[in-house]
């Protein structure tokens, strides 16, 4: 009689490799674990970006702890995101390879594009491995290679490919004086020694040269944040000069009858000073380079500072009329993982339709789709998207909606954990849904 024992240890073992990539890569990432599995691995790899709780956290640190090989899948979609659940799983494997000889093989970085190692958005330690070339997850020669010293127990690391060394090696250059740095402005022009209307003109002409061209090269040199702030506001000092002049001139006109939204032009200007002395004021108390945090910041004041002096008829006849998330919600924790939510989302809606879109500067009087539709309607908008916190569950949710106006139909619908993390990510995928939903016109 066969003992099941004896049954288990005829049984091969099948090593185990985990997976890593990004959302927009899961076609990719499926193919090649197909081709992996029939090689004879075992593969480990999630579905879902967005997980379920602590859980399905702890189910991931714990299989990036336990496998064998750790895959990690680079492309051009991992170099644009700037965050993300899988940069969390990179640097949580990263990490285990410290209690691990250098010569161990356990990372298998591999680019499924055309992604250069070089500059890549990649932890260190990825870099002093060598990578694998597997254009949209299809399997190469180099792969069945790597299976096939996986398979035979080899746990030596692959040899990288030799490079070039760097250019300040490749000859010992006599010691040179260094070059002068540059001067951080011009010299002024010189004074001419003949006098006459002509020469005063000349010089005259090499003033203003000079002036500009220091002035670009001081605004070239100036801090990050500061560039930021003087370009909104020459772009502001244009429009109410704009304005002031349309003013000035309907001020020589005859008087005519006042016509609804006249003081519109003062409102906006009068906004836009106070959002542009905000801005100054935030600039002047720092005396560091702006965190993308901050400049975040600075646009979101800047937005909700703009709405909030704009009138109906200046977001009326937009095929899309989006509401803030936060806009009327008094929890301030809520309102942040909000804003944090629909800050990327409207900023992907702006980029990629834009001038088919516009923001609401009033909530909703009610969360409902009613209420939506009704707010589309009188904007004439074709679309209308919101969204608001359901909490009649177990935990709350994000119940984010599109809804069709010309029939008050519901375009499109979802629900996300509202947990306050993967904000960046959610507010992506709503980004996502949406522009697949709303035709491009």
């Amino acid at each position: 009689m066969s003992s099941s024992p004896d049954q288990a240890a005829a049984a091969p073992h099948r090593p185990s490799l985990f997976i890593s990539y990004a959302s927009e890569d899961r076609a990719a990432a499926r193919t090649l674990r197909d081709a992996l599995q029939a090689a004879g691995l075992d593969v480990w790899y999630d579905e879902n970006e967005l997980g379920g709780g602590d859980a399905w956290d702890q189910k991931i640190r714990r299989q990036i702890r336990d496998c064998e090989y750790f895959m990690p899948l680079i492309s051009a979609a991992t170099e644009r995101r700037k965050e993300g659940y899988f940069r969390r799983e990179w640097r949580l494997a990263a990490e285990r390879t410290m209690d691990m000889a250098d010569d161990v093989l356990f990372l298998i970085p591999a680019t499924l594009d055309g992604t250069n190692e070089q500059g890549a958005r990649v932890p260190d330690k990825f870099l002093s491995v060598q990578w694998l070339r597997l254009p949209g997850g299809q399997p190469t020669a180099a792969l069945q290679q790597v299976v096939q010293r996986i398979l035979a127990g080899d746990h030596h690391a692959l040899p990288r490919a030799a490079t070039p060394p760097p250019l300040r090696h490749t000859a010992a250059a006599p010691a040179q004086d260094p070059a002068p740095a540059a001067p951080l402005i011009p010299p002024f022009p010189h004074v001419p020694e003949k006098g006459g209307f002509l020469h005063g003109l000349k010089f005259l002409g090499e003033i203003v040269r000079w002036a500009l061209l220091t002035a670009w090269l001081l605004f070239k040199r100036a801090p990050k944040v500061v560039r930021v702030i003087l370009v909104i506001w020459f772009v502001f000092f244009l429009l109410s000069t704009r304005c002031s002049r349309n003013s000035d001139r309907d001020s020589d006109a005859p008087p005519v009858p006042a016509k609804p939204g006249a003081a519109d032009g003062a409102k906006a200007r009068q906004v836009i000073k106070e959002v542009a002395d905000k801005l100054s004021h935030a600039s002047d108390a720092s005396d560091k380079d702006p965190t993308a945090s901050q400049l975040a910041k600075f646009g979101n004041d800047l937005a909700r500072g703009l709405a909030a002096g704009l009138k109906d008829a200046d977001v009326a006849g937009k095929q899309l009329v989006a509401v803030p998330f936060a806009l009327g919600v008094t929890n301030e924790a809520d309102a942040k993982t909000l804003a944090a939510i629909f800050t990327p989302l409207y900023g992907r809606l702006a980029l990629e339709r834009s001038g088919e879109t516009a923001v609401a500067s009033e909530p909703l009087p009610a969360a409902s789709d009613q209420a939506l539709a009704a707010l589309g309607h009188r904007l004439s908008a074709e679309y209308a998207l919101a969204a608001w916190i359901d909490r009649t569950g177990e935990a709350p949710v994000l119940d984010v909606r599109l809804i069709k106006v010309q029939d008050n139909s519901v375009a499109w619908t979802s629900k996300y954990p509202f947990t306050g993390d993967n904000a960046a990510v959610i507010g992506d995928q709503i980004a996502t849904a949406v522009l697949a939903a709303v035709p491009k016109e």
